[in-house]
């Protein structure tokens, strides 16, 4: 692997903050001069790992799991040096250095270079349909959907032509390789070797990621061709599980809350009418990856997907995977199976704001009453029993009394009797964090206690380095790691090496 340049790493290291990176993975709060939760390593109730923002360094005292920002997104997404490197620099928004040698990255580079370039002249070539005379029957089909001209620039919509080859022979001509074009997921090699557009007589919504590159396309049928949208399989530049429709939209606004939809219609018309932060899955359920990339733009998320009961299903599966990385999950549910683009054509950007918004317990109350005839005793009986279950997760004593009130209102049944049916566990005060223990080590090959003692006070600032020669310690890692911080330098910087 070749090394990246000292400047360019430091640069990187400045603009990739260890503790809102390792909030997407664990719910951090400050005790002390630390951050501490439950680590994303290891299974465990007790908060243990802990992040040190004055150092940028992590450390779990469960399983010992330990060091810079680098080392933790190695470990989080099981990433090699240099793909940890890459994947920080990508969510930094920096290029990666020219100078690095590396041949494999070099080359790996080239080719994704080559495939933006082509994603992105695509996209103009689309747009250009859509404004140009073959694009009226295009343009007429947003008009009746209500997409404003507003939204159509905001999202660079284009028009795939009818035809087999118009896309390759316009992209022959920029000199764009059938090869590139096959990589791109723009085109399709047939069995006789033969390519041709993948898209064709569609809307087409580029896909475009948080520093405006152009990574890949959506495209939706104006008839009643199937299937209805069709999406660029993963490809050197896109995976759908770590992007999200509209989301580029979002960079630079101030922080506020997110909506999740299923759909790329329901993300332009919702904005078209005047709705902001609507961003959609790429046509697959919502993934971690996309929750964790949620967690960047909003400390709150509004799942909004349709009404009918595969979208109820769904927003119950969304909040299983919300929840655990500390985003607060609110549900809208639509009325009468509709979906977020037919509700805000009808009803307007005042109906949407005037929807109620249920809170994951909530929700999930709601549905328990799927499949149930609560007019019945024994379906009232079927529905408590479901709620109690729900509610064994709840944490918080206030929320739980609310929602125990609520449930004893609509049941009839006594709050002692559904509270002993949840559980007494459910209001069963958290575990403290548990006290350090020092793991044992074998004495022949450990450092001491009190090279560990000093390197640590040295770190922190808290000795003068003047005092302290490399010659205290004995030859080997720690001594190198002296004569680094003697120098000034940083241990971040000294394990990043």
């Amino acid at each position: 692997m070749g090394r990246f340049p000292d400047a360019w790493l430091q640069e990187l290291l400045s603009k990739s903050d260890l503790a809102a990176i390792a909030s997407e993975y664990t719910v951090l709060k400050p005790k002390g001069r630390r951050l501490w939760g439950c680590c994303p390593f290891h299974s465990e109730k007790t908060p243990s790992f802990s992040v040190t923002p004055d150092t940028q360094l992590y450390y779990c005292f469960g399983c010992h799991a330990g060091g810079g920002v680098i080392q933790f997104v190695m470990q989080a997404e099981r990433l090699t040096y240099t793909e940890a490197v890459k994947s920080l620099a990508q969510r930094a928004g920096m290029e990666l250095p020219e100078e690095v040698n590396d041949e494999n990255l070099q080359r790996e580079r080239a080719q994704k270079e080559r495939l933006y370039g082509a994603c992105r002249e695509a996209a103009r070539y689309y747009v250009r349909n859509l404004l140009g005379e073959q694009g009226e029957a295009a343009r007429q089909y947003l008009i009746r959907r209500g997409i404003k001209a507003s939204a159509v620039k905001a999202f660079g919509l284009g028009y795939a032509l009818p035809g087999w080859e118009n896309l390759a022979q316009y992209m022959e001509q920029k000199g764009v390789s059938p090869e590139t074009l096959v990589e791109a997921g723009l085109a399709i090699r047939g069995k006789q070797g033969r390519i041709y557009d993948a898209y064709r007589d569609r809307i087409i919504f580029p896909i475009i990621s948080a520093n405006g590159r152009v990574l890949g396309f959506g495209a939706r049928t104006m008839g009643d061709d199937t299937p209805k949208y069709l999406n660029t399989g993963d490809t050197p530049i896109f995976n759908k599980r770590y992007n999200l429709y509209g989301l580029n939209l979002q960079r630079g606004k101030r922080p506020g809350d997110l909506i999740m939809v299923e759909g790329y219609m329901d993300v332009v018309s919702l904005i078209s009418h005047g709705v902001e932060g609507a961003a959609a899955t790429l046509g697959t359920s919502l993934t971690e990856e996309q929750a964790r990339l949620m967690k960047r733009y909003a400390p709150e998320v509004w799942v909004s997907y349709d009404g009918d009961a595969a979208g109820q299903k769904a927003a119950l599966r969304a909040l299983d995977i919300l929840e655990p990385t500390g985003l607060r999950a609110l549900v809208i549910d639509y009325p009468e199976g509709m979906d977020p683009d037919d509700f805000i054509r009808a009803r307007g950007a005042a109906g949407f704001e005037a929807l109620k918004k249920y809170d994951a317990t909530e929700y999930r109350m709601l549905r328990a009453r799927d499949g149930l005839d609560i007019a019945t005793q024994d379906g009232m009986t079927q529905y408590a029993l479901k709620c109690c279950q729900i509610l064994r997760g709840v944490q918080s004593p206030v929320e739980m009394e609310n929602h125990l009130r609520r449930l004893a209102a609509e049941t009839g049944y006594d709050r002692e009797i559904l509270l002993r049916q949840i559980g007494a566990s459910a209001l069963a005060p958290q575990e403290r964090p548990r006290a350090f223990r020092p793991r044992s080590r074998a004495a022949a090959d450990a450092p001491s206690a009190a090279e560990c003692t000093l390197l640590t006070l040295l770190s922190q600032g808290r000795i003068p380095a003047q005092i302290v020669d490399p010659g205290d310690f004995d030859e080997g890692p720690l001594r190198e790691c002296a004569a680094w911080l003697i120098e000034g330098k940083s241990v971040n910087a000294f394990l990043e090496r």
